[in-house]
């Protein structure tokens, strides 16, 4: 590793614990006597964010100089319902390393694209998040993140939106979704930003409107895509499809509400340049999947010291008063020049293909929640996601073996998708937009279960029937089976 990564990364964290030193959890595990890497992990605890709530739930209600030096009122929702959800604090120096991060997206774009009037000429498309009072009384706000970053947007790149993004933060999804589209259709557009899956419903919905049967009609000056939140990879063989003719390029940035960490610095590459010296520190836990059930006790590694093609999951200090906050990705290096890092899944049972970022305990309650009121009752289930073929679009599919199954089987497939969008925000934004259609429930029939799990595990005493489906194979399998056992019920 290249040694101004290490003088990078050691002036980031010197510089934060000066910061921190200031506050109650600074003070608590004095961060000012703290005078390098090994003394920081040997005195300060790795933590998930049910560790640091009752932090953060103090900082809501007014208090200051808890976690960073700077008075906080804005909180990016990172998980849940708006109300329930995980509320990462944004300080005005996380805000701030946002904006720098978007500059240096912009501007590597640029220096590969000397063309750069051809991006600035005609209008941009995005669609950010929105932001919302945490009550009426409160100065408090909670949004997404891409929400604060349009609200922090230089005024003059206003003159090339196709709307105001101070506009659409305040709109409602459907509304702002609407609009856009109504505008855009009728503008020269050459640049978008959005997720992966809202900006696949954007091209659907474009050619519906007017009529048209590829996009180069509607957007021939179309050359860019910037996303985010979502697996691109997902996506790629459909925008490929739907953009065909067109000479596009795509930006992948790799963040969360907790910050941004990296992006495509190089268009000729999947994978994505990890930024070291943009108030970020990081660690990293080596081979995450092996310690899951005890990540927190694990030793971690600086970037400065990491080895290819090893799995790790991260390990963050920012400039938002997160100290060894545990992040649930599970990431690989591909450079250690760089460096170069790709996202090749999660720790925890988690499905996050379309940006929803559903764990298995919420598909759980969920579930029992709309069996509950349909008077039916389960014993094993799984779920997963595909682009349908048949729609052309994402959708979720639930895999259900029943013990006493619900009368009417639609009802409560409406019951299941509504309890799921009332526990997540993020599975509810994305149905709101049609980003994902409704779900799909399929009987999990004893002999369905057997045949898939013959071929896609190692059964043993101990082996059990995932809740959560992540490959693409295994899911297409699992719906095959189950419609094949339908088949076979009716035909007798």
């Amino acid at each position: 590793m290249p040694a101004s990564v290490e003088s990078a990364q050691k002036k980031v964290l010197a510089y934060m614990l000066r910061k921190g030193a200031q506050t109650e959890y600074g003070k608590k595990y004095r961060f000012s006597r703290i005078t390098g890497f090994d003394e920081y992990v040997r005195n300060v605890p790795m933590v998930t964010y049910n560790d640091i709530e009752s932090y953060i739930e103090r900082l809501k209600k007014g208090e200051q100089y808890l976690l960073w030096p700077n008075k906080i009122q804005n909180f990016a929702v990172s998980a849940g319902t708006t109300g329930k959800g995980k509320h990462i604090p944004l300080s005005e120096d996380r805000l701030r390393s946002d904006q720098r991060f978007m500059r240096k997206v912009i501007l590597s774009y640029i220096k590969q694209n000397p063309n750069f009037f051809h991006f600035f000429l005609g209008s941009h498309v995005s669609l950010p998040g929105n932001i919302e009072r945490l009550d009426p009384k409160s100065n408090v706000r909670l949004g997404e993140i891409s929400a604060y970053l349009a609200k922090l947007s230089p005024g003059w790149l206003s003159l090339f939106q196709v709307r105001s993004p101070q506009t659409m933060i305040q709109e409602a999804w459907t509304e702002k979704f609407d609009r856009t589209l109504e505008m855009a259709v009728k503008s020269d557009v050459r640049k978008i930003v959005a997720i992966p899956s809202w900006a696949l419903r954007f091209f659907q919905r474009a050619l519906e409107i007017t009529g048209k049967k590829h996009i180069r009609e509607v957007w021939p000056n179309l050359r860019l895509l910037i996303c985010g939140g979502e697996a691109l990879n997902t996506y790629r063989p459909h925008f490929d499809k739907l953009l065909e003719g067109l000479d596009m390029h795509y930006i992948e940035n790799y963040g969360a509400s907790e910050s941004y960490f990296a992006f495509s610095d190089d268009l000729s590459r999947s994978d994505l340049r990890l930024i070291v010296d943009n108030g970020v520190f990081y660690e990293w836990i080596p081979h995450p999947k092996e310690h899951k059930d005890n990540l927190q006790g694990q030793k971690t590694v600086p970037t400065w010291q990491v080895k290819k093609g090893v799995p790790y999951s991260l390990v963050v200090t920012s400039n938002s008063g997160l100290w060894r906050y545990m992040i649930n990705d599970v990431i690989e290096f591909t450079d250690l020049e760089q460096p170069r890092i790709k996202v090749v899944g999660r720790v925890s049972e988690i499905f996050d293909r379309f940006g929803e970022a559903v764990e298995s305990h919420e598909a759980q309650s969920a579930l029992e929640e709309a069996a509950q009121k349909a008077g039916a009752t389960f014993s094993v289930f799984a779920m997963g996601g595909l682009i349908d073929p048949d729609i052309g679009a994402p959708r979720h599919f639930w895999f259900i073996q029943w013990v006493d199954e619900p009368r009417d089987i639609e009802e409560f497939t409406s019951s299941l998708d509504a309890s799921l969008r009332k526990i997540n925000r993020h599975y509810h934004n994305r149905r709101e937009s049609m980003g994902i259609h409704p779900p799909v429930v399929l009987n999990l029939t004893k002999d369905a279960m057997y045949k898939w799990r013959e071929k896609h595990q190692s059964l043993h005493a101990q082996t059990k029937m995932p809740r959560i489906l992540q490959e693409e194979d295994k899911i297409v399998d699992m719906v095959a089976l189950c419609r094949e056992a339908r088949q076979g019920t009716h035909a007798k």
